[in-house]
């Protein structure tokens, strides 16, 4: 039986002259023998017994990933192109395999499904649903017989429960042939209230809003964007997760598309300069342990959709270049991994996962990006958006279409036999595949997770949510609010008498003196969203091309009038949701007071509205006025919607 061994960090030094010094890396070994070569140790991940390159740490990357390449089979080198789901659960159990009833389940299911052409919109894509999708998800089947080493887990757990979830996971890939340890990632999860992709309870540090940086961005400080990336990766490392599935540096340019509010920015600039940060943050100069990986996303810059429905990206202020700015310093800053959308593009009139001329030559050729494509989750089930293959391929012609462009990776798919059968039938070369397995592989020897894979979980119970942390996620959440209209009410005077709608009772307590009727206060706050649920497209492909309405939802205007009516003054905080939104003059008049909140905490939209944190955060992107001006709008330009109610980096501060 084979112990569990940690060679801690030193410095060794071989003392001949001529020869290098070395700085031994910390091992986490489990289930291999631990090497020594004069003074130094290294795992022998492939269990024959002698050094390999790929498993001496001194080696070039490169040399590294050369000599793992020449020893992987065909089925393991597929395995590294998918990056299916797992999320670990709160009872931190890894589920190694299934039952026997659960197998059969699955295999009835599997001869159910549709394997013909896919049609428009990826209905009859040859997959079994997603629910069977996560039943058949067991450490057994993707670990040791997938060969899968890329794995999303956006499940949630206390957090020695999930540090102990990462480990277990990384022992039996440590266990297989080769050793090759799993690549954790994740989507964002830093919000004040998770929501959106990852949901549950909150265990991660309260920072940032939902689903992007847009909150810190209003802040206008890199170096707040760049603290929250040091902490994110803290947080990550520490229960065992090692890319950000982010950040999101589309430009929102079509205030109609509905992940506007995942983004940084409508100026490409500003959204460049936070990228930047936030990179510097997370992946430091050196990723190496205590580091992660940034995943920029959404290739080639999702911004300008067609009336912002999600589906076609269009150019028509012929401004292209301008969307590609954030991804050459993202570039710049070392970013290795890259996330097409769903998107057709105007060149060829395919997906850009399916464009060569979008994926290679542009993405590669043009900008220098070194790194692994990926595509957004579901893109192959899509299929091809070009009008004359829709509903005319299967699911593996559309992986030989995708691989053939230049993408190396598949986001949640789980078939890599299909890979195998389109190399042994010609249609992909071993070569391609030999080329994509080495850019995947960038990410595991980078990362240090050949060396040591493997976490502290008492250590990871005392980092999440540590005071530290924490007190930095409340200065977040307070930057996270834009005053836009304030008529002197604000900052109102603590202890008087207030209604709250949309702010929860016991937190407005500690402000002042909660009333159960308008008439009765002496300030009335109105906390909603922007719209009742999410508009349009923008998590998939099949959308239609019907108008995406951004106009302040009329039964939330009448609220808003009805409040105003009680002759009491009236302030309105107004939560973006997805998209941009439209403040026309009539609402921009009604309250005595307009926040604009990205996601905050009541407590941190209190803080603002009495005075206890002055609002100094500025629009990172311009209101239109209505809804003609939107229509107006040419949907890859920025600030061009005429006579707009607010305009970009427009923002209101209290007299000191």
């Amino acid at each position: 039986m084979k112990r569990t061994i940690l060679i801690g960090l030193a410095v060794l030094t071989v003392l001949s002259t001529g020869c290098k010094k070395y700085t031994q890396p910390e091992l986490g070994a489990r289930k291999v023998d631990i090497l020594t070569q004069g003074k130094y140790q290294f795992k022998d991940l492939n269990k024959n017994g002698k050094l390999d390159p790929y498993e001496d740490w001194r080696l070039p990357m490169d040399q590294r990933i050369a000599d793992l390449v020449s020893q992987m089979t065909l089925e393991e080198k597929a395995g590294l192109m998918f990056h299916p789901n797992i999320a670990v659960n709160e009872s931190g159990e890894v589920k190694y395999d299934l039952t026997p009833e659960e197998k059969e389940a699955i295999r009835k299911a599997e001869e159910e499904r549709y394997a013909g052409p896919i049609g428009p919109g990826g209905q009859n894509a040859g997959a079994m649903a997603m629910g069977q999708v996560r039943r058949a998800a067991t450490a057994k089947s993707y670990i040791e017989e997938k060969n899968f080493r890329c794995i999303l887990n956006n499940g949630v757990a206390a957090p020695e429960k999930f540090a102990k979830w990462s480990n277990t996971m990384q022992e039996i890939a440590e266990a297989s042939r080769l050793g090759i340890p799993i690549v954790f990632s994740s989507d964002p999860r830093h919000s004040a209230k998770l929501g959106g992709h990852v949901s549950g309870t909150q265990y991660f540090s309260h920072i940032t809003n939902g689903e992007g940086q847009i909150g810190l961005t209003a802040g206008g400080d890199p170096e707040m964007m760049r603290r929250f990336g040091e902490i994110m990766a803290e947080e990550y490392r520490a229960v065992g997760l090692h890319m950000f599935l982010g950040p999101q540096i589309d430009v929102i340019t079509e205030p109609r598309w509905s992940r506007n509010m995942g983004c940084f920015s409508e100026s490409a600039e500003l959204t460049a300069d936070m990228t930047a940060a936030l990179i510097e943050g997370a992946q430091g100069e050196n990723v190496g342990p205590g580091k992660i990986l940034v995943h920029l996303k959404h290739w080639p810059g999702s911004g300008p959709h067609l009336g912002g429905t999600g589906r076609w990206l269009v150019y028509p202020g012929n401004n292209q270049e301008y969307h590609y700015l954030p991804w050459k310093r993202g570039i710049e800053k070392g970013a290795l991994a890259a996330m097409g959308y769903y998107s057709g593009t105007f060149s060829d009139s395919l997906n850009v996962n399916y464009s060569y001329h979008m994926s290679t030559e542009v993405l590669y050729g043009e900008l220098g990006f070194k790194g692994a494509i990926c595509t957004d989750w579901g893109v192959v089930g899509n299929g091809p958006l070009k009008p004359s293959l829709q509903g005319k391929t299967t699911r593996k012609d559309n992986m030989e279409m995708i691989i053939n462009a230049g993408v190396d990776q598949m986001g949640s798919e789980t078939q890599p036999e299909l890979v195998v059968e389109l190399v042994k039938e010609g249609r992909v070369s071993e070569e391609r595949i030999n080329l994509a397995a080495s850019r995947i592989l960038q990410w595991h020897f980078i990362l240090g997770l050949f060396e040591n894979p493997y976490v502290d979980p008492a250590r990871a119970a005392s980092i999440l949510q540590s005071p530290e942390n924490e007190a930095f996620g409340m200065e977040a959440q307070h930057v996270s609010n834009v005053l836009l209209v304030n008529d002197g009410t604000l900052p109102a005077k603590e202890g008087i008498k207030i209604f709250v709608d949309g702010i929860a009772p016991e937190v407005a307590a500690k402000y002042g003196t909660v009333v159960e009727k308008p008439a009765d206060a002496d300030l009335i706050i109105y906390r909603t969203t922007s719209s009742p649920d999410r508009r349009g497209g923008g998590f998939g492909g099949g959308q239609t091309q019907q108008e995406v309405n951004i106009d302040f939802p009329a039964e939330k205007l009448a609220r808003v009038k009805e409040l105003v009516a009680s002759g009491k003054p009236v302030v309105a905080d107004i939560n973006p949701t997805g998209s941009s939104l439209v403040i026309t003059p009539e609402l921009k008049g009604l309250p005595k007071a307009i926040l604009l909140s990205f996601d905050p905490t009541d407590a941190a939209v209190m803080d603002v509205i009495f005075g206890r944190f002055n609002p100094k955060s500025k629009l990172p992107f311009e209101i239109p006025s209505s809804m003609d001006a939107v229509r107006a709008q040419k949907e890859d330009m920025p600030f061009d919607s005429k006579d707009p109610s607010f305009p970009f980096g427009f923002g209101l501060s209290y007299a000191d």
